[in-house]
């Protein structure tokens, strides 16, 4: 592993897969809502204070250049050009209400209805969604290696179904049809955030300030999910109004009328271990894990999004096996180690996958004159763009550049940087093989 940061994805993911051995004894005595609520609420605020700190921080203890928090809030109503030109705020709304709080609900839902085996299946099912979508818009092609790695997680979610539903009938609780349409809402809900959580764009005047002060970027991602999560908690309480005054009875309803009844014990309830490790060690540690990650990843190979798509198998595999150690889970040993090593096979084939789609290349752009300082900054903020330098001779610019695949390198070129008048010829140069010079 070349870069030392994915250690913080393998602890994140860790953390993340402790939640269901967590709420397993909670969820008989309190709400699936008031967890949610108090959970998301709590690390909103934390996250938001964190991030108003280190500006404070920033700005009167450091020498780096200022960072505006009136920017900084100024910066929800800047467009997103990586998500459909939406207004940050309302980007925020589609990952805080969609992509967090209804994908958790129904994550709930079916831990709470079949059984932790059986919810694990969700993670598994949301790998392959996104690999269809990403062959549906033609991020990428199916290589022999994405081929392998979905037929083993096809085999690995049919050892699933076997053990879930052989052990929630030994326990009594056979699983019903509204824990596997659960199942379903909640595999599709995670796909959707795992597709728009990176979907974020800095604008030009904070790549301006990144240039000054790459610290600018903490607070920003912090200010992102505080909001995110805000905005979520808050679209719940109508949803619930709405969902409790409707005349069909669901889980959901009985979820609910619970909720609003335990309001009156809301601090009780928080003053629980099981609510301050949720918010703690399964929230704020692990989004501050990946976002360090994220803005320290400098890697020779693959991307950060590419290790972090890799690596979130780590969850329901910790998962699984967490649950039979912690909560005496129904797994019959020899099919756990088959379970594992069809995980652990899924992970290399994913890794090779995304090596071979990755495209680094070299750019070398001759500009027109005086044109170099205005271009330079225009042309860092697409995304793929790792490096640009300015030289000296035949060529004005380089570039460095890093994606995911093919048709996005060759989308980057023809409709990014071929339009712009200020660039009157580019060279490509593909790059083989990265060797590393020996320390």
């Amino acid at each position: 592993m070349q870069n030392k940061f994915i250690i913080n994805l393998i602890l994140a993911n860790l953390l993340w897969s402790f939640i269901p051995v967590i709420v397993d004894d909670l969820f008989l005595d309190v709400s699936i809502i008031m967890v949610i609520f108090l959970r998301f609420l709590i690390s909103g605020i934390v996250l938001f204070i964190l991030a108003v700190i280190l500006v404070i921080i920033n700005n009167r203890r450091s020498h780096n250049e200022s960072i505006s928090l009136r920017f900084l809030f100024k910066n929800i109503l800047h467009k997103n050009r990586r998500f459909f030109d939406i207004k940050n705020i309302s980007y925020y709304f589609y990952l805080g209400f969609f992509g967090v709080i209804l994908n958790i609900v129904f994550f709930f839902l079916t831990l709470k209805t079949t059984s932790i085996t059986f919810t694990m299946i969700g993670f598994l099912l949301s790998v392959i969604f996104i690999a269809f979508y990403e062959k549906g818009v033609s991020f990428e092609k199916f290589g022999i290696f994405k081929v392998l790695y979905i037929v083993i997680l096809l085999f690995s979610i049919i050892i699933l179904i076997f053990v879930g539903t052989t052990g929630a009938a030994l326990e009594g609780r056979p699983i019903m049809l509204n824990g596997i349409i659960y199942l379903l809402i909640f595999s599709i809900l995670i796909s959707f955030l795992y597709i728009i959580i990176n979907r974020d764009a800095y604008s030009m005047e904070e790549i301006k300030i990144i240039n000054q002060n790459k610290n600018y970027k903490i607070p920003r991602f912090l200010i992102k999910m505080s909001f995110s999560f805000l905005i979520g908690v808050i679209c719940i309480i109508p949803l619930s109004l709405i969902i409790y005054i409707l005349p069909v009875e669901t889980d959901l309803t009985y979820e609910i009328t619970t909720f609003f009844t335990q309001f009156k014990e809301i601090f009780l309830i928080l003053g629980r271990w099981e609510i301050i490790f949720l918010i703690i060690f399964s929230t704020i540690i692990p989004y501050l894990l990946i976002f360090i990650a994220n803005v320290n990843w400098k890697s020779e190979n693959l991307t950060y999004s590419q290790w972090n798509s890799i690596l979130n198998l780590i969850d329901p595999m910790g998962s699984i096996i967490f649950s039979v150690i912690f909560v005496n889970e129904y797994f019959p040993y020899e099919l756990l180690i088959v379970i594992i090593f069809l995980l652990v096979f899924t992970f290399v084939f994913r890794y090779s996958h995304e090596v071979k789609n990755l495209v680094q290349a070299i750019l070398l752009l001759k500009l027109k004159k005086g044109s170099i300082n205005r271009i330079a900054l225009h042309i860092f903020k697409n995304y793929g763009i790792m490096s640009t330098n300015a030289l000296v001779g035949t060529h004005d610019l380089f570039l460095h550049i890093k994606m995911g695949s093919i048709k996005d390198f060759y989308n980057l070129i023809n409709t990014r940087l071929k339009p712009l008048n200020e660039i009157r010829d580019i060279e490509i140069l593909f790059i083989n093989k990265i060797e590393k010079t020996p320390t």
